[in-house]
């Protein structure tokens, strides 16, 4: 039986312990003036994390704790979320971690320290190009005509969708520090996580509201979600340290 001391590593952030309200309470493990968050684990519940259904019960487990832990250090400093699942072999593999890693990650830290994540979706369902105008009472002629004009009504209708989408995004880069596009599905023209200083979310947000009523008028759906840890800005190289 191994007597190794697997640990699930869920963040980098400040070398000061902060009281987190969780239980068991994940510890700090410190290098110079960065910590990493760890816990003890059983590898074992990571085994098939690569290869499990999103909507597996184990795997949304494993998320939402993950995410509980990254929210509680949140709450006290700024964080370097690391991977989902990341596991390392032991203390002295946390601290090579963070030595190795050092100088990009303090750079990093800098960076998102005083920012929160916040996420933009617009949606927009046009009309099936393909459904048929009522044709009743109709010639021919008189039919392809309506379909035109319906075919038109609906490029149009993208078009305005278009274009209010994009003056969103273009407005709300001005208030942010950062921006990154995510992955989009059919019917999603912005997915976009944006990182903004706290000073600036009053702004952010007002601008926001101002082009969601542009784009609900012509038929979009607009949602934002936050704020978030910077999920989405961080990206520190942990070498070999790392077992998942």
């Amino acid at each position: 039986m191994s007597t190794r001391n697997w640990l699930c590593a869920y963040a980098i952030t400040r070398n000061r312990p902060a009281e987190l309200d969780l239980t068991p309470a994940p510890r700090l493990i410190g290098y110079r003036d960065l910590g990493v968050v760890v816990a003890d684990v059983a590898p074992a519940r990571f085994d098939r994390i690569d290869t499990l259904d999103p909507v597996d019960g184990a795997l949304a487990e494993l998320a939402r704790e993950h995410d509980a832990v990254v929210r509680a250090v949140f709450r006290h400093e700024p964080v370097l979320p690391l991977r989902f699942g990341t596991v390392i072999d032991g203390e002295a593999a946390a601290l090579r971690l963070l030595e190795t890693a050092y100088d990009q990650a303090r750079d990093c830290l800098d960076e998102v320290a005083g920012h929160r994540e916040w996420g933009v979706r617009v949606r927009h369902t046009e009309p099936a190009a393909t459904s048929r105008p009522d044709s009743a009472g109709l010639t021919g002629t008189q039919y392809l005509v309506r379909r035109r004009e319906r075919l038109k009504a609906i490029q149009r209708a993208r078009e305005d969708v278009v274009g209010a989408a994009g003056r969103l995004k273009n407005a709300l880069r001005r208030h942010a520090a950062d921006s990154v596009g995510r992955a989009r599905p059919h019917g999603v023209l912005v997915n976009t996580a944006y990182l903004v200083e706290t000073g600036r979310e009053a702004a952010f947000h007002a601008e926001f509201e101002w082009f969601a009523r542009e784009l609900r008028e012509v038929g979009a759906t607009v949602e934002t979600s936050g704020p978030w840890p910077p999920y989405s800005f961080t990206d520190v190289e942990l070498g070999a340290a790392a077992r998942g």
